[in-house]
């Protein structure tokens, strides 16, 4: 694919990290630029600020992706009389476009807050969200295919994300029966003749399906069914739902205290220090929670999920006061732990790359540091 668009690469952003699961809130997407801008460069960075937009000028990026917005507060103005509207307009003069992926990032499953529970070591099996901002539902769908055809019609709903509940994928259930038709004028059919009766051994196959998978499950199945006429049903399920939010809580893979646990998160994460607090220092963890950003507001609903250690970032001293009151020993990687970003995008937007075989470079933002200095 020779001519990549800014649209392009944000369909497959929002692919991962969907605009639906964001805070009514936070200002995510396209802030600087146009969708129908080629791109030949892409720049991925946690922020916008001077640095970047100078190193995305310096390498010629059409586009930079980055994890936190580059307009939180709206203008008034667009003069040159403050820093930041300096760059803003540095931005719209260099001709680079800016898409930012926020909140929907943090609650997405494979996102933000799975990258952090995975660099701890937060076992994937039993891993719950936290914080569960969005609940999406869940329909099944009931197809009825040629016991010759059922294998192929399985596999492609399983292609496209149906029969997929939790941990476990490829699950569908079969029912064996007879199916009766007769064609008319004008049918072509697979089976049978124009004006006669048809008896077929059949297969009844259910499965579940998300409600944003639906219409997707509907091409792939009649892509893959025989008949010219496919009969199938979709049923809502009322209490069957997949929740999305921040943070995550789960079981270490080893039990570790709370000052093991900061020299990993300080080796594990691209930051030059970490605070941490401990009610008990010998007191082993099995079971922590981990929220990238300013999590200290959320920290009841770590101890309520049955977290021992919780590891955020900006936790006032007051926030660290109460928690360990509470019981809660904590871990303060700052706000810059949420760097992880940089290269999980990076390795995604590669993959994307690979497989939509675009023709355009992928870059790490190499100039961006945390904005706090940490005497050692």
């Amino acid at each position: 694919m020779s001519n990549v668009s800014v649209s392009d690469v944000i369909a497959e952003i929002d692919r991962l990290a969907p605009p639906d699961l964001a805070e009514s809130w936070d200002p995510i997407g396209l802030s600087f630029g146009s969708t129908k801008q080629s791109v030949k460069r892409v720049l991925i960075a946690l922020d916008v600020d001077k640095d970047t937009i100078e190193e995305a000028k310096q390498k010629q990026a059409d586009l930079i992706v980055t994890h936190h917005p580059a307009i939180f507060t709206s203008q008034k103005t667009l003069n040159q009389e403050d820093e930041r509207r300096k760059q803003y307009i540095d931005l719209i003069k260099s001709d680079i476009a800016v898409y930012s992926a926020h909140t929907n990032l943090d609650a997405a499953a494979g996102g933000m807050n799975d990258w952090l529970a995975d660099s701890l070591g937060i076992r994937e099996t039993g891993r719950r969200v936290m914080s569960v901002s969005v609940q999406r539902g869940f329909k099944k769908l009931a197809v009825y295919v040629p016991d010759y055809a059922s294998d192929n019609v399985r596999k492609a709903l399983h292609a496209v994300g149906a029969g997929k509940i939790g941990a476990y994928t490829d699950v569908s259930y079969t029912l064996s029966g007879y199916g009766r038709f007769t064609p008319q004028e004008g049918a072509d059919p697979t089976e049978g003749e124009i004006g006669k009766e048809e008896r077929i051994h059949e297969e009844r196959i259910e499965m579940m399906i998300k409600d944003a998978d639906v219409m997707k499950s509907i091409a792939a199945l009649k892509a893959a069914h025989p008949y010219e006429e496919p009969v199938y049903d979709i049923f809502t399920l009322e209490y069957q739902s997949e929740p999305f939010g921040f943070g995550r809580v789960g079981d270490l893979n080893e039990p570790l205290s709370a000052s093991d646990l900061a020299e990993k998160v300080n080796e594990q994460f691209d930051v030059d220090g970490v605070r941490y607090g401990s009610v008990d220092a010998d007191r082993k963890h099995t079971q922590i929670a981990v929220l990238g950003g300013s999590g200290e507001k959320y920290y009841k609903e770590a101890l309520n999920k049955g977290a021992t250690l919780y590891v955020t970032g900006d936790i006032s001293y007051h926030g660290a006061q109460d928690m360990l009151r509470d019981g809660l020993d904590f871990i303060d990687a700052g706000h810059y732990m949420e760097a992880i970003a940089v290269p999980k995008l990076y390795e995604y937007l590669n993959q994307c790359k690979k497989e939509n075989q675009w023709d355009i470079e992928i870059l790490k933002a190499e100039t961006q540091k945390d904005v706090f200095t940490y005497i050692k």
